[in-house]
């Protein structure tokens, strides 16, 4: 940070798509990027240099009895929502219900077991359930604090186009619905002295533009009628920024390593389909997506292939077991193959020749085993004993999967499978999804920081019987129930980690996904007459730390 960056300009960003909602406090809907972290404040402010590590904002301080298990906020008296009404801690246990019962998963079962009580005008009382009490306390801190007087009497769950009512940095004061949103800096912002906000939030005016079309956001950043955009096309990255805007200076490419967890990213199966019950039908299908041949022939080899659960974290199972996790993992024997306690699980890997003639062979065999082979008449993969075609579709929401899709439906077409890929519309994929009417769906598991309860709506047996959560693919194991509870009982870091290696490892081994691939890189496109600190933190961007060059430019 530079606590003496000047304040001042207005910063035009361009986003993808388009949005229906200002509320990004629940599942429904697309909300606007910046609302949550811009408008809103948290009773405690991480610092991106540091991590499991965060500062008093909202709350002044905060006192932990670890016996009694319970942790109390003691507010600063001065803070203030952006109408000027008080930030009390009436308003921090309306939050905590409303989340708990409305807001997004991570937030209900963060909210699940713990109880929220105001004490006194400045003062809220949480008592929390089992587990590492600094992990929940960070959680607590981090969430953003809703105004009880603006959210009574209103649908919580509705889309909404009202201008939301926060306590933080900015306020949102023009909207466009699906076009575009300004952000104006809030000059009597209540912490704009406190150490956790100096050289912060610099810009005065934030002008959000969305485009559905990528082509004409970038050809309005070359125009000089936007100045900041994250390029997620690797081909024009590589080869569309030759151009005067660059060459002159006049635009800066600016790469940036991921800090955060990406977490699993790839094509989901359903497991209550039966074709895809048997773990050999799913290991086979993965082996047929050539991601080293379409990592250099599409994507100028900038991509990653994603190996894990917890990706980019120390949380990763990438090496072997230790002595601590294979103790762990003989506690659950059933969740692992022998050969997991000696190696770690690897997505695969091909000679990126495109038609890799041993991985064919090993995916044919592995399906023989299952009991499908290729009809002689045709070809047709067919179930040796019931006569049953083999086909599956592919659910997303957007075209940006399609040209890794398209190498492996080739893979797949070689060796008698007929696929489909289905593109939809963010309402009927959420409809298909929750209505489980699908093979595979392309989807992201990103996990926090520190992992917790939110990892049951994703892997338990209850949550693939509840309709609606997360546990897209159906699995259900008491023996993968019970190392959940481990992992969300875990009472230190230490202990957590060990836990969600194991918990990598076993959903690892089951090939509940084809893997696909993420970007180890932000790109980062933005106008010259911006800058920021020469050292960016270690976890984080740090954009919002830039300024302009010139603030008393408009």
């Amino acid at each position: 940070m530079n606590p003496a960056a000047p304040k001042g300009c207005t910063i035009r960003m361009v986003q993808p798509g388009t949005f229906d909602t200002l509320n990004p406090f629940t599942l429904r809907g697309r909300m606007v990027m910046g609302v949550w972290n811009w408008v809103y404040d948290s009773l405690l402010m991480e610092n991106p240099d540091e991590t499991g590590a965060a500062y008093g904002h909202l709350a002044e301080r905060f006192e932990i009895d670890a016996t009694a298990r319970v942790v109390r906020f003691t507010l600063r008296p001065e803070a203030r929502f952006t109408d000027g009404a008080p930030l009390t801690a009436e308003d921090v246990v309306f939050t905590a219900q409303i989340l708990g019962r409305e807001g997004r998963p991570h937030h209900r079962a963060l909210f699940e077991h713990v109880e929220a009580v105001a004490e006194s005008a400045h003062v809220v009382r949480f008592r929390l359930p089992e587990g590492d009490l600094a992990r929940m306390v960070l959680r607590l801190g981090a969430v953003q604090i809703l105004p009880r007087h603006h959210w009574q009497g209103r649908d919580f769950g509705a889309l909404t186009m009202d201008l939301p009512l926060g306590s933080g940095p900015y306020r949102v004061v023009e909207v466009e619905p699906g076009r575009r949103v300004v952000f104006e800096r809030n000059r009597d912002w209540w912490a704009r002295d406190l150490p956790t906000a100096r050289g912060r939030w610099n810009f005065d005016r934030i002008e959000m533009t969305y485009h559905r079309d990528r082509i004409a956001a970038f050809e309005s950043l070359l125009a000089g009628r936007a100045d900041w955009m994250v390029e997620n096309d690797s081909r024009r990255w590589a080869v569309g920024y030759d151009t005067p805007a660059v060459r002159e200076g006049r635009i800066q490419r600016i790469e940036q390593p991921h800090w955060y967890i990406t977490g699993m990213n790839g094509f989901a199966f359903n497991l209550r389909r039966a074709r895809f019950a048997d773990a050999r039908v799913r290991e086979a299908l993965a082996l047929l997506l050539d991601f080293e041949w379409a990592n250099a022939a599409l994507f100028h080899g900038v991509y990653r292939r994603t190996a894990s659960f917890f990706e980019n974290s120390e949380m990763a199972a990438t090496d072997a077991p230790d002595a601590a996790e294979r103790a762990l993992m003989a506690q659950f024997p059933g969740l692992f193959p022998p050969e997991a306690f000696h190696r770690a699980w690897q997505p695969p890997v091909s000679d990126g020749s495109g038609r890799n003639r041993a991985t064919l062979e090993r995916a044919l065999a592995l399906l023989d085993a299952a009991g499908w082979a290729p009809r002689e008449a045709d070809g047709k993969l067919v179930h040796k004993e019931t006569g049953e075609v083999f086909s599956l579709s592919v659910l997303a929401q957007s075209n940006a999967q399609q040209p890794m899709i398209t190498v492996w439906f080739r893979a797949l077409r070689r060796i008698g499978i007929t696929p489909r890929f289905e593109m939809l519309d963010a309402s009927t994929f959420a409809q298909r999804t929750r209505a489980r009417d699908f093979d595979l769906a392309y989807r992201f598991t990103i996990p926090p920081d520190w992992p917790g309860a939110e990892q049951r709506n994703l892997w338990s047996s209850e949550a693939a019987e509840r309709p609606g959560s997360g546990n897209l693919g159906g699995l259900a194991d008491p023996a993968l129930d019970a190392l959940l509870d481990r992992l969300v009982a875990a009472p230190d870091r230490a202990a957590l980690q060990t836990t969600a290696r194991v918990l990598d490892r076993a959903l690892q081994w089951q090939w509940l996904v084809v893997p696909s691939h993420y970007n180890p890189m932000r790109r980062l496109a933005v106008s010259a007459r911006f800058t920021s600190p020469p050292q960016p933190p270690r976890y984080g961007y740090g954009d919002d730390a830039w300024w302009c060059r010139d603030a008393a430019a408009p």
